[in-house]
């Protein structure tokens, strides 16, 4: 049985804010069998003030364990009681008064900062008699349900699954009772998610989500949980019921679908749709943050002539070298799509100077420049390129993208193959020259 690890805990006396809030008789026990921290709970249980029996032997209290005034070692200790998760075991506690009583304990190993440790909780027969009665009613239902279903505590270690869960995680039953949920964790989500469900779940509420899980094998899926909190025949919360189903393959076809309305197929790269999202995004940093960005639109040239003469499969071969090529010299934060047909859009982000735009499209112009052989071609790429920038050219993406595509029409009607920076008064004003 792996051993739960608490970190962040510097002494044991740091233990109580874990079980402060239950009325569950918990004792935490060093490998001595020492008492080093008793819950409220145990008042209850045992009619004595819980700071007295702190720092004396739980045999005092528990004369009916069948080891010495001290646990022999730890991993004797886990076989003394059986433990392959929790289990509860038939003892006699001891009140103030020396009367015995029956009761059930179940003793769970934890580790504290690399110190061996003893949680043990203790349940008189009369309360735990109702609550099994309905946990034994609600997993017999479980068995033969097709959901994955789990019980655990209200500290998060799993008392039962059914075999849906089993075949759903690729766990054994014997694996999984005893540990908490995170033998599952893929690492996808924010800790923020499951803060938000712990607070949903301590608050008598159901949580449902979507988890990202991570099977036995280590493959990821996805699944649809509801958890519940189970309440006793006292009407006390005790544990947590969880219900879920595997739905991986319905994800995957969304994502599929999302990926053909957002990404070009020829080329990979986002479409239309996805760049006036992006488009949007940008314009929004920038009323924000007052971040500047750049749009640039490129249409190739001549790509006609090369679709006609050489065929549709050198053209489609064009297209996507070419979108490699600008790709590989983007930065984290740029984007560019195709439009359609031969033309690129891109967004360049934290541009502050027109010198942080040159800087890029002199890396776009070099690398299209190089040679493209195909069946022993050399084939030319060449592009007329426009470029607005923001605020200076418009300060909304729509505005900007006009003022983008009237400096490449000029390029275009120019013999193409160069570059401008869009101006208010464009007659006139020189074309820079992409052989320059």
């Amino acid at each position: 049985m792996e051993v739960p690890v608490i970190r962040h805990t510097k002494e044991p006396s740091s233990f109580p804010y874990l079980c402060a809030d239950t009325e569950r008789a918990l004792l935490l026990l060093d490998e001595s069998g020492i008492i080093k921290y008793c819950s409220p709970g145990v008042a209850n249980c045992f009619c004595v003030n819980p700071q007295a029996i702190i720092g004396q032997p739980v045999t005092g209290l528990l004369p009916g364990l069948p080891i010495g005034a001290r646990f022999p070692g730890f991993s004797l200790a886990c076989n003394t009681f059986h433990l392959e998760g929790k289990q509860w075991l038939a003892f006699s506690g001891q009140d103030n008064e020396g009367r015995e009583f029956p009761l059930k304990a179940a003793l769970v190993p934890l580790e504290i900062d690399g110190r061996p440790f003893f949680l043990l909780e203790l349940r008189t027969q009369r309360a735990l008699a109702g609550e099994d009665e309905k946990l034994q009613k609600f997993q017999e239902v479980s068995e033969l349900s097709d959901d994955a279903v789990a019980v655990t505590t209200m500290e998060g270690l799993i008392e039962y699954v059914n075999p849906a869960f089993e075949e759903l995680t690729g766990y054994r039953k014997d694996e999984l009772v005893g540990r908490t949920h995170a033998i599952l964790n893929s690492g996808v989500h924010e800790p923020a998610f499951f803060l938000e469900m712990w607070t949903t779940l301590r608050a008598g509420r159901s949580f449902r989500g979507q988890f990202v899980n991570r099977r036995q094998n280590g493959a990821l899926f996805y699944e649809d949980k509801i958890i519940r909190p189970f309440y006793n025949a006292s009407g006390k919360m005790s544990h947590f019921m969880a219900s879920g189903r595997d739905v991986s393959e319905q994800v995957q076809i969304m994502h599929r679908l999302e990926h053909l309305a957002n990404y070009d197929s020829l080329t990979g790269l986002p479409n239309r749709n996805l760049f006036l999202d992006r488009l949007q995004q940008a314009e929004a940093r920038g009323s924000r943050n007052h971040d500047g960005f750049a749009i640039v639109l490129l249409d190739l040239d001549h790509f006609k002539a090369i679709n006609d003469t050489l065929g549709h499969a050198v053209g489609d071969a064009v297209l996507q070298t070419t979108a490699f090529r600008i790709r590989q010299c983007l930065r984290e934060g740029d984007t560019v799509a195709r439009l359609g047909g031969d033309e690129f859009s891109l967004i360049l982000t934290e541009v502050a100077l027109r010198q942080d735009v040159m800087k890029v499209l002199e890396k776009i112009v070099a690398l299209l420049g190089e040679p493209l052989i195909m069946d022993s071609q050399n084939i030319p790429v060449q592009a007329s390129i426009g470029i607005a920038i923001y605020p200076e050219h418009g300060e909304d993406g729509q505005t900007l993208l006009k003022h983008a595509d009237s400096a490449m029409y000029r390029v275009k009607t120019a013999g193409g193959n160069d570059y401008l920076i869009f101006e208010r008064k464009e007659e006139g004003r020189p074309i820079y020259s992409l052989q320059k």
